[in-house]
């Protein structure tokens, strides 16, 4: 008599002759969610989706149920074949340049349930690492909405059925966290959106210095319960998953939610307690690359906060030390790259870092936006069209709000190739997208002024904030359209205000270079040239390609330029 067949009684104390044995026998869904390690609901789904053995007394109601150890154990073992098989497959199809189905899941902001708002950057940090661990798993057929896209659900939340249609993602993770004397206590409920079926839920008590192994423990549940299968890469991290001092961790949660914020203050101060956590902490990879990515930001556009020699050689070191502790951060790769190309003008250098970062994270879009900017400087027009396809792609997929930064960069790279109308178009694309921000505003303006169309550019100038980077590029985007617009007068007194500007903070002497270049006073324009190039200034990896540079081009002074830069050979 076969176990589906079998009729047992499960008020009987004793096995019957052709029983299965007691110790081969499950008696209830938690005994078997317990020796599978999954949750109850887990299992339910299993035998309604997948066929798991279940048994069920002939004499009960629905719910009376046993399995039987052998078959549970075998079942398993066939299902963790299928998985193998479908990743072989997946691997095949990549390979061959196939396009990979993916599964999509949203991470929903954690909700605090402290209460406190001065405790959010916790909750959402947690948010945000829970993402940064699922990207850096890369089970294949996962993508992953992105944090800022993410993050927008916090302000505005909607019903899971309709973040499944804006976004069209599959799953969604929800999540709670409470800290209390040093331990954390996370909730997390997998839903599908499709029917807003609970998928998966679990509760986890620790000690906040277990908060990264749980992190990746959580992670690799939600990649299995959603049918994915592990690289082997992503089974080797898990078990690398360090405890973390909670002080550390702590401090670089706070550290990444200052270096979200983009502004030049936060990003100033999101290093000082990357600093806290490291001393807290040094064998903790990403506080390192966290400061990374802050001291590099900090010297090129929209910032230029710092000047390059007081910067960069500290983002490099802090990128060196966390690619030390751990090799597969695309971060703190991408952070490599960033010093490689503004810093270093070490073209090929940077080219392998940003490739690196994205063959670790293909969603990781600075990186991808990063190399689209390096393809410019370097004239590869079409390469960097390529990418900024591929980022425009990702952006739709994973990171709607990232689209912005996109357009402006597509918008920049028209403009480079003197294709104006199309630079005014993507940039004004831009513009409706986010009217405050000045990036796609100050490519306009440089885009109208090469028109001739001097009457809309006032309209397009980026509006001073009440911060000096928004100034910066307001004061640079009017000097430059004045220039070209032979306003000299207009232009000269920009220049002032730039100069006044420089007395207070840090102003690249590049823009002083291609200003003077535009009102064409070669010789100032070669002097603050010179100048950009020994303080390694941002701005100068341009140079071959930007239009308001163009009249000098001939000159034996600026081809000598753009060879000891290495723009070309």
């Amino acid at each position: 008599m076969s176990p589906a067949t079998a009729n047992f009684s499960g008020n009987s104390a004793e096995p019957k002759a052709g029983d299965p044995t007691k110790e081969d026998r499950l008696d209830s869904w938690k005994e078997i969610a317990t020796f599978l390690k999954r949750g109850v609901r887990t299992v339910q789904r299993w035998e309604k989706e997948e066929g798991f053995p279940v048994h069920r007394h002939q004499h009960a109601k629905l719910g009376s149920i046993y399995a039987l150890r052998s078959e549970v154990s075998a079942w398993q073992s066939g299902r963790d074949q299928n998985i193998g098989n479908r990743k072989n497959e997946l691997s095949v199809l990549a390979d061959e340049g196939g396009t990979l189905s993916q599964t999509k899941l949203l991470v929903l902001p954690f909700e605090n349930l402290s209460r406190d708002p001065l405790q959010d950057y916790f909750s959402d940090g947690l948010t945000e690492e829970m993402i940064a661990q699922l990207g850096r798993f890369r089970p294949a057929g996962l993508g992953v909405i992105a944090r800022t896209t993410a993050m927008h659900y916090k302000l505005r939340p909607k019903p899971i059925d309709q973040i499944g249609r804006e976004l069209n993602v599959a799953y969604v993770l929800e999540g709670s966290v409470r800290r209390d004397s040093g331990r954390v206590r996370i909730t997390t409920n997998l839903v599908r959106t499709a029917d807003q079926t609970p998928v998966w839920s679990s509760s986890y008590d620790r000690d906040l210095r277990d908060v990264l192994s749980l992190q990746s423990e959580v992670a690799a549940q939600i990649a299995s319960e959603i049918h994915l299968a592990f690289p082997s890469s992503a089974k080797a991290r898990r078990l690398k998953s360090q405890s973390v001092d909670p002080v550390a961790y702590e401090n670089y949660l706070k550290g990444r939610a200052l270096l979200n914020a983009m502004t030049v203050d936060s990003v100033q101060r999101s290093i000082e307690f990357f600093q806290r956590a490291i001393r807290r902490e040094p064998k903790y990879a990403l506080p390192f690359a966290g400061m990374a990515d802050a001291y590099g930001l900090l010297s090129i556009v929209p910032f230029d906060a710092l000047p390059p020699r007081k910067s960069m050689p500290k983002a490099e070191a802090a990128a060196k030390k966390a690619l030390l502790l751990d090799g597969s951060l695309a971060e703190a790769h991408s952070a490599i790259g960033l010093v490689r190309h503004h810093y270093h003008w070490d073209w090929q250098g940077a080219e392998v870092a940003y490739r690196k970062a994205l063959e670790l994270n293909p969603h990781y879009s600075p990186a991808r936006l990063r190399y689209a900017w390096l393809l410019l400087a370097l004239g590869r027009i079409e390469e960097a069209m390529v990418e900024l396809k591929k980022a425009r792609t990702v952006a739709l997929e994973f990171d709607p709000h990232f689209l912005v930064v996109v357009q402006a960069t597509l918008a920049a790279a028209f403009y480079f190739s003197r294709q104006y109308d199309r630079a005014i178009a993507e940039a004004m694309e831009a513009v409706a997208m986010d009217p405050g921000s000045a990036l796609p505003k100050y490519v306009l303006v440089r885009a109208f002024a090469r028109k001739g169309e001097f009457p809309k550019i006032m309209g397009a100038v980026p509006r001073p904030k009440p911060t000096e980077r928004a100034n910066l590029l307001s004061t640079i985007a009017l000097a430059h359209a004045h220039a070209v617009g032979g306003r000299t007068a207009e232009a000269r007194k920009a220049l002032q205000q730039l100069k006044l500007m420089a007395r207070r903070r840090y102003v690249p002497a590049t823009y002083f270079g291609i200003l003077y270049a535009a009102l064409g006073d070669s010789a100032q324009s070669f002097r603050y040239l010179e100048k950009a190039y020994k303080d390694r200034a941002d701005g100068l990896t341009f140079l071959n390609v930007e239009p308001l540079v163009d009249k000098l081009r001939e000159d034996v002074r600026f081809q000598k330029l753009v060879r000891k830069i290495g723009l070309v050979d």
